[in-house]
């Protein structure tokens, strides 16, 4: 999305990038980013939002804490009581993420569905995101969607570009697909062979979604396609496909 949107002129390095969630989705998505040059401003959990306040933003060693903390069946409060991670975080309790994180570029929802409202979705449009792309499933509430579309829209290519999760978190089943792989084949591939695959699909799933939405919706000059028809056609037309080459349709 990212390079598309710049013309391959920028990636995820020195984004600020906004997580909710603490889960496996969050932790793996906020490590991806990291790995990729972002930094990671925010995790959070059912009880609240932990925001950072180093300009490093948050690490993987924050990230590994966070997760012994899930296994403990622990919740992210437990960072304002922990002499090594207390400085480092502001903990707000009952709030998401979104309306706390000050300059944002890139949004991923990766905790629960309906976790960006309307409000939200404007306060991540004022806060200067330009990316939001779905770890969670549904993430978005549908006014939420209507006001990211329209941004798109009026703004063409200054405004913020939505993918939904239909598309952006499908590579939790894309792995499943490749550990079926292997297990059918009695094989073992490495983490990053795996990684490697994943990328592909990713790749191709976007461009998908993107070619899709080119030809079913037209956008207008200098607007960007839309990811949620693109995607939405896209699967729609993959499984119209499938049955009528089973015969269960024509």
């Amino acid at each position: 999305m990212i390079q598309y949107a710049s013309g391959g002129k920028e990636s995820f390095q020195g984004k600020r990038v906004a997580v909710s969630g603490s889960g496996n989705v969050a932790q793996y998505a906020a490590l991806k980013a990291i790995e990729l040059g972002a930094t990671v401003i925010s995790l959070s959990d059912s009880k609240g939002s932990i925001i950072t306040t180093s300009e490093g933003g948050i690490t993987p060693e924050d990230i590994a804490y966070i997760a012994q903390l899930k296994v403990d069946r622990k919740q992210l409060t437990e960072l304002t009581s922990s002499e090594s991670h207390k400085e480092k975080f502001k903990y707000i309790e009952g709030a998401r993420p979104w309306t706390h994180c000050g300059k944002v570029d890139v949004a991923l929802p990766s905790a629960t569905q309906n976790e960006v409202s309307g409000e939200e979705a404007q306060a991540l449009i004022d806060a200067g995101a330009k990316f939001v792309a779905e770890g969670s499933n549904m993430g978005c509430s549908a006014e939420a969607i209507d006001i990211f579309e329209h941004h798109r829209k009026s703004q063409k290519g200054s405004a913020i570009w939505y993918a939904p999760g239909k598309a952006a978190n499908a590579g939790g089943v894309a792995v499943s697909g490749l550990e079926m792989a292997q297990n059918s084949q009695r094989i073992a591939w490495t983490a990053e062979e795996v990684d490697n695959r994943l990328k592909l699909i990713m790749e191709n799933c976007f461009k998908n979604g993107l070619e899709t939405a080119k030809e079913y919706v037209e956008p207008a000059e200098g607007e960007f396609p839309s990811l949620v028809a693109g995607s939405n056609i896209a699967g729609f037309s993959k499984v119209a496909a499938a049955m009528k080459a089973q015969g269960d349709w024509w």
